[in-house]
């Protein structure tokens, strides 16, 4: 129980400290009426009881009756202006909440993002955002709803001391209520998260263009639906659970309240208290209920983000600032030196030795799973060697950070990334510069053999027809991919692929301007097509995650009982 209690506090002390810095205003004005609406119940009390009785000794009703209108009337449209700024303090939260969340993403490494925790973190942070910039609001609740008790205990009081400390007590059942009802939900909202994550994820294949094609080819969008339809019902079923606990636990708490307020009636007439107070206390009580109930609520609704911004704010935390990527244009070499590495303690490379200098196109060859991933993973800093090392300019790469490593390269991954925003970002997303000269974003692209289809575009031409942009192609992507990378200019480019969705004429033109232009960098190229390796100035052969064979296409041919002729002989090659 005090492990909860103590997170609660936590988030709620980290919350109202990030809104007096980043909406002071709205904080204060949100406070400064919860306040105020706090001492209304109270002064309802003394107002109701001096009008009655007041009217009963024959006084003038007149004040009291003024300070009752004023009171009463103040009472809905403050409530409603304290609900607005709270919620415009929220507004703002989540917008910074969120901004910061996909700055801090946008650091990650791809270290860092190959492990499913840090992605777990992240899609966990991502949920959160929403009940955590709700929380801030809440402590002000539960100090507005403190304070009304307090106000009331000690207007009732005043005609029965008994009377007083019961109402005060009637805030207890619907804390204890909500905390319980907290510690339920914080179990089962990441089990709700997660089904709707599954759900989401299927619902995205239906929806997608490429994926739903496939799907509606196949004839079997009927069986994703089934996997949409069965999250969702485990969700449901989780949910209703949930509801069905919140209603058993407030309507336990709506009974204790209702027994300790009538123990304050009773107190009240007990002790001799006048018509006329009886009745304010009861007003007034009455008045101050929903102000009660709420504190429950809001207190139950910090204990359940507790969970969530703790994920929320460690993964922020984690993820240092760091200074902008700084592109290297000039590598004289880079190597593997005799490295192994092993997944779950299974070598996936073994005593690998690969060097590439600048000028030089130099390919990995082999079939799927024989090491080559792993190879380029190692080479670029997303896996750490077990043994030997990773040389840029013969110097030991571990001796650079993450940042300044990747700086270095260029890399095209086979499953290259569709961006769906306009032309001038899908290209200059290659470069960490802010702002891209348009000049070089349209060298780029006639470099990459993409202006046929781009050079009547705009550069402010939305890409993808998602957004109802321009359709583009799977081998109009993959040219845009590649202008990523004539853009960014880096030392060496790693190019898995890179023509593997492009027609036969396009990809002489590709790799006619690569051979061109080598002699400014490295080029290390991944291909299984038999002509792009004619001209390699050197082919590794990798196999079961050893380097079996090294050298030009012509040489590697001449040996008919090596690897690589036993691959472009069988067409093996064309399986990864």
């Amino acid at each position: 129980m005090l492990a909860p209690l103590r997170d609660a506090f936590r988030t709620a002390r980290e919350s109202l400290t990030d809104a007096a810095h980043i909406t002071p205003g709205w904080l204060l004005l949100c406070s400064t009426l919860v306040l105020v609406q706090a001492a209304l119940p109270g002064a309802q009390v003394v107002l109701l009881e001096n009008l009655i009785d007041g009217l009963s000794a024959g006084l003038s009703p007149w004040r009291p009756l003024l300070g009752l209108t004023v009171v009463v009337g103040l009472m809905y449209p403050l409530g409603q202006v304290a609900v607005a700024a709270g919620q415009r303090m929220m507004l703002r939260l989540r917008l910074h909440y969120r901004t910061e969340l996909a700055q801090a993403a946008a650091r990650l490494s791809p270290n860092q993002l190959a492990r499913p925790e840090v992605t777990t973190d992240l899609e966990a942070s991502q949920v959160a955002t929403n009940p955590l910039s709700d929380v801030a609001g809440k402590p002000v609740q539960v100090l507005g709803a403190a304070a009304t008790s307090v106000v009331l205990c000690v207007a009732v009081s005043t005609i029965n001391p008994v009377s007083g400390v019961l109402v005060l007590a009637a805030l207890v059942p619907t804390v204890l209520a909500f905390t319980a009802i907290a510690r339920v939900e914080s179990k089962g909202w990441p089990k709700v998260a997660n089904h709707d994550r599954r759900a989401g994820y299927a619902t995205e294949q239906l929806i997608q263009q490429r994926s739903g094609t496939e799907l509606a080819v196949l004839g079997s969008g009927a069986r994703v639906a089934g996997l949409v339809a069965r999250s969702r019902a485990e969700a449901t079923t989780v949910l209703d659970r949930m509801i069905g606990t919140a209603m058993t636990l407030e309507l336990g708490a709506a009974l204790a309240t209702a027994l300790l307020f009538g123990g304050a009636l009773i107190a009240m007439v007990s002790g001799g208290a006048s018509g006329g107070a009886a009745a304010a206390a009861v007003a007034g009580t009455i008045s101050g209920l929903n102000a009660i109930r709420l504190c429950g609520y809001a207190f139950g609704t910090i204990v359940t983000a507790a969970p969530q911004a703790k994920i929320y704010r460690r993964f922020v935390r984690s993820v240092p600032v760091t200074e902008p990527q700084a592109v290297v244009p000039a590598v004289e070499s880079v190597a593997l030196d005799n490295v192994t590495f092993s997944y779950a303690g299974e070598p996936a490379v073994r005593e690998v030795s690969i060097k590439a200098e600048r000028g030089e196109m130099v390919a990995l060859v082999g079939v799927n799973g024989a090491g080559k991933s792993t190879a380029i993973n190692l080479l670029v800093g997303s896996l750490t060697p077990d043994c030997g090392r990773v040389l840029i300019d013969d110097g030991d790469a571990s001796d650079l950070t993450e940042n300044e490593r990747l700086g270095h390269f260029g890399l095209l991954v086979q499953e290259f990334g569709r961006f769906e925003f306009t032309l001038r970002d899908v290209v200059a997303l290659g470069s960490p510069q802010v702002d891209v000269p348009e000049e070089r974003i349209r060298t780029a692209l006639e470099a990459a053999e993409a202006d046929a289809f781009t050079e009547r575009m705009s550069l402010d031409t939305q890409l993808g027809q998602q957004w109802g942009g321009t359709g583009v192609s799977g081998g109009q992507w993959q040219r845009l991919a590649l202008a990523r990378i004539y853009l960014r200019n880096a030392g060496v480019w790693i190019l898995d692929e890179p023509t593997s969705a492009i027609d036969a004429e396009a990809e002489r033109e590709i790799f006619a301007e690569l051979r061109r232009t080598k002699h400014t960098r490295i080029t290390i190229v991944v291909s299984h097509r038999a002509w792009t390796l004619l001209d390699m100035d050197r082919i590794y052969v990798i196999d079961a995650g050893s380097v079996v064979q090294q050298g030009t296409y012509r040489e590697l041919m001449s040996q008919p009982e090596g690897r690589f002729a036993q691959l472009f002989a069988t067409g093996s090659a064309d399986q990864d």
